[in-house]
């Protein structure tokens, strides 16, 4: 299960093996994937049910079959939409493990467009796209290999990530000289200050300080970035990290109300229910 609670205090992979894999099972696993970031690569094979990634500008509804790639340092989110679940497989993998050195020829000439500001990925990656068929091979080719847990798998992996990115390259998927008006750096202040210290009492103003910008001003942005208020988020956040306490931790419902957060038991009660659509204690029982 994925702790997306914090950027890059989780480590996605080691110098032995530079990636890390996960199933991904909305509102099973957590109610939802809160806005967050990382340093590394990500693609997500959906297995089952419809769902909207949000990555940076772009909002990308997902179904079953779909693809999606988020370069490194973007701003993304996922959630379900009109279906009971969404399933997904998700690969998290270190630039150097395709990349290597970056004076190489490979890199410089061609590689390297995908850590351009300019550049976009048309998504998801779908049937209707001329090379889905071959991207969808080497994908799933590539969660086949991570599950072995080797170093053969390890270079299977490898093989179909490049491939893919040539794919993607060569194909009609990669826009670059993209201008977006997105301006997400100016919250990020406030969605690592979130992540780092949604147990404490936090305020809509504490926030706007943290990123230099006017309460009106920073509420405002916050929507528009994330596709909710500060306080909805930060709602998300404890909730998404309670539903994790309950699931892998001997803890009780009260102790992971206080560790998120809430001194209101009933609040969090109330709060729990209209994420995930059952109580903390039903959840408990299910896990």
């Amino acid at each position: 299960m994925i702790d997306y609670s914090r950027e890059e205090k989780r480590k996605h992979s080691s110098a032995s093996v530079p990636y890390s894999g996960y199933e991904c099972n909305i509102p099973d696993y957590f109610p939802s994937v809160p806005m967050h970031w990382h340093r590394e690569f990500e693609l997500a094979r959906i297995r089952q049910g419809k769902g909207e990634f949000r990555i940076d500008d772009q909002i990308v509804p997902v179904s079953s079959g779909d693809i999606v790639i988020i370069k490194p340092g973007s701003l993304h989110s996922t959630d379900k939409t009109d279906s009971k679940k969404l399933i997904y497989d998700t690969i998290v993998f270190d630039e150097g493990f395709l990349f290597g050195n970056r004076s190489e020829r490979c890199y410089t000439e061609y590689l390297s467009i995908y850590h351009r500001d300019d550049t976009k990925i048309t998504l998801p990656i779908g049937p209707s796209n001329a090379l889905y068929d071959t991207i969808k091979k080497h994908t799933d080719e590539l969660f086949d290999a991570a599950a072995l847990k080797s170093g053969k798998g390890d270079l299977t992996v490898k093989i179909s990530l490049l491939e893919i990115f040539r794919l993607i390259h060569d194909g009609d998927i990669l826009e670059t000289g993209h201008r977006s008006e997105f301006a997400a750096g100016p919250i990020r202040p406030a969605i690592d200050y979130i992540t780092d210290n949604y147990a404490e009492k936090i305020t809509v103003s504490q926030l706007a300080d943290e990123c230099h910008l006017s309460k009106s001003y920073f509420m405002n942005l916050f929507k528009k970035v994330t596709g909710t208020t500060v306080i909805g988020y930060l709602m998300q956040v404890r909730i998404d990290t309670a539903c994790k306490m309950l699931a892998n931790e001997n803890m009780t419902v009260s102790e992971a109300a206080l560790s998120t957060g809430y001194t209101n038991i009933s609040n969090f009660n109330r709060q729990f229910r209209l994420l995930t659509g059952t109580t903390p204690k039903e959840y408990k029982k299910r896990k």
